[in-house]
């Protein structure tokens, strides 16, 4: 999938043990996948891709079980970005969840927390799989954020947070409207965030960035822009890396932040193990990120887990 689009579709790498005879009742994709398409809201999102696709694909909604082939599947809200989806699928007697990437927290105001369903066996995203991404309540990281604005700002400063369009952009943004603050944005965000109100999402309008911050105004910056030569236009700017990243020092180094804000619209490492043990489940596969170090921690506390991508270094501009 291309940086900066949103993983919302359905495209999970079956575990070979997985055995759903999907073959005959769904799409087949490369390596593996099983491809469906959740939502409305997803096919907004992806924008000119979505469009293209609208004619081929039969949206469905949440809590709304169906039938193909011989699957029982639904979808379960996973709270990160609109129309996320985790996918429940009962074949053969087992309840088998395809979680995904999921956020425990309200992602921003509008956007309800993952649902967890009882599973035997659970797929789930392991960014964050890791015991030291272990990210403060969003009340701390969002309080953190305005902090650091203000100070720049008091400071004659031009705050700068490193955001990305399909992180925590929106929460940050609100963040900032909480504290009587104005934005502005690299035209992404921008984008990004007006694609999420089309969405039917409640979020900000955000003015694009033209060269220029007023005295009480913000930037959000995606972090892969980092090095645009029009940062170097503003007055003694001042750089944060909002990001669940950001726990790690080296990260914040490698983004030329003064600061790190583990502001994340995905579930950090307490929090995935909280959704495994609401789940019941016992086998576990993990993609993505710390996919190996989260299934040594899980076995050693009695979970069948294991990993079903190649080792990955960090995505930085993912949460």
């Amino acid at each position: 999938m291309r940086r900066g689009l949103p993983p919302i579709s359905f495209s999970f790498r079956t575990p070979r043990r997985w055995r759903l005879g999907h073959r005959s009742a769904c799409r087949r994709a490369g390596r593996g996948d099983v491809n469906c398409w959740p939502l409305r809201a997803t096919l907004v999102l992806l924008g000119a891709a979505g469009e293209r696709l609208r004619a081929r694909t039969l949206p469905a909604g949440f809590g709304r079980a169906f039938n193909l082939g011989g699957l029982r599947l639904a979808l379960v809200p996973a709270g990160y970005l609109p129309g996320a989806a985790s996918l429940l699928c009962e074949a053969g007697g087992r309840r088998l969840l395809y979680a995904g990437t999921i956020c425990r927290e309200r992602a921003f105001a509008s956007l309800g927390a993952a649902e967890v369903r009882s599973a035997d066996a659970v797929c789930l995203d392991a960014t964050f799989g890791d015991p030291r991404f272990v990210l403060p309540p969003r009340e701390e990281a969002e309080a953190t954020l305005r902090r650091f604005v203000e100070g720049a700002l008091a400071a004659r400063r031009a705050p700068v947070l490193l955001v990305s369009p399909f992180g925590p952009a929106p929460a940050t943004v609100e963040a900032l409207q909480a504290a009587g603050i104005a934005a502005r944005a690299h035209s992404t965000i921008v984008g990004a965030l007006a694609r999420f109100a089309q969405a039917g999402a409640a979020v900000p309008t955000l003015r694009r960035f033209a060269g220029k911050l007023g005295a009480n105004e913000a930037l959000l910056w995606p972090p892969e822009a980092r090095e645009a030569p029009v940062l170097g236009t503003l007055a003694s700017p001042a750089f944060a890396f909002v990001s669940g990243f950001s726990v790690e020092r080296t990260a914040v180094d490698c983004m030329r932040a003064d600061q790190g804000i583990a502001l994340s619209n995905q579930a950090g490492f307490s929090d995935l193990v909280a959704y495994l043990e609401a789940t019941g489940a016992h086998e576990v596969a993990l993609h993505r990120g710390f996919a190996e170090t989260f299934a040594a921690i899980l076995r050693s506390r009695g979970y069948d887990a294991y990993a079903i991508d190649p080792p990955r270094q960090m995505e930085l501009f993912r949460g």
